[in-house]
């Protein structure tokens, strides 16, 4: 996984905790130009090295196709879609939330692409989900995405994860499903990034004991710091 970036005002925290020697899920961030950063979290649909190869194909594709559009997410997944059509012949996708941050304004430009939402955290209010802008990378050919803006502000807090968190299952084969998942993020609100990726993993853990992990675990966590 991409190593974390140091970006000035912002505190950053992301982690893949992969349930196989292979992974499906991956994250990147992408350094673009006007002070802006790529977030992407993606999750193939799945397992196995098949899916990891599939994986590794999109992860460069879509990172390709970021920086050839830096301002535009939906073009860049629009192109990387055809290419992954183009380059493949299976009958795998990949969900995608890739956004764009603007470092200095706080101006936040996301595509989700059949992925689960993105929590984001305002002053510690409820939550907004970022949900679906589009389908799936890699079902058919000629898609758009639709993108769309937030403005994140001071204290904010941006969650994006993969449905291994919450569809981890425990030994009863319950779920640990959104609303636990927005309930340790908002007791954790005022957390270091870092900190906060470390509590929803071991909460996921301690939801799951002695049930196997069934699928990846991705987490990333952004959080714009006061002034």
């Amino acid at each position: 996984p991409a190593a974390v970036p140091a970006l000035p005002g912002w505190d950053i925290a992301a982690a893949l905790v992969p349930a196989r020697q292979t992974s499906g899920d991956f994250y990147d961030f992408i350094p673009l130009p006007g002070d802006r950063l790529g977030l992407l979290v993606a999750d193939v649909a799945d397992k196995g090295t098949g899916a990891a190869l599939y994986m590794a194909l999109s992860r460069t594709l879509i990172r390709t196709y970021a920086l050839a559009q830096p301002e535009a997410p939906a073009q860049a997944l629009a192109q990387a879609n055809e290419r992954i059509l183009q380059d493949t012949v299976s009958d795998q996708f990949v969900t995608v939330f890739y956004g764009v941050l603007d470092r200095a304004s706080g101006q936040f430009t996301y595509c989700n692409a059949g992925h689960n939402p993105a929590f984001w955290w305002q002053n510690g209010a409820s939550p907004v989900a970022l949900g679906n802008t589009g389908i799936p990378l890699g079902m058919f050919p000629g898609m758009a995405w639709e993108a769309r803006t937030v403005q994140l502000n001071a204290d904010d807090l941006l969650v994006l994860y993969t449905d291994g968190v919450t569809e981890a299952q425990n030994e009863q084969q319950a779920l640990y499903e959104e609303m636990r998942l927005q309930a340790v993020c908002q007791a954790g609100c005022a957390a270091p990034a870092g900190a906060l990726l470390n509590a929803i993993i071991a909460d996921v853990q301690a939801f799951a004991g002695a049930a196997p992990q069934a699928d990846d675990i991705t987490l990333m966590i952004v959080r714009r710091l006061p002034a």
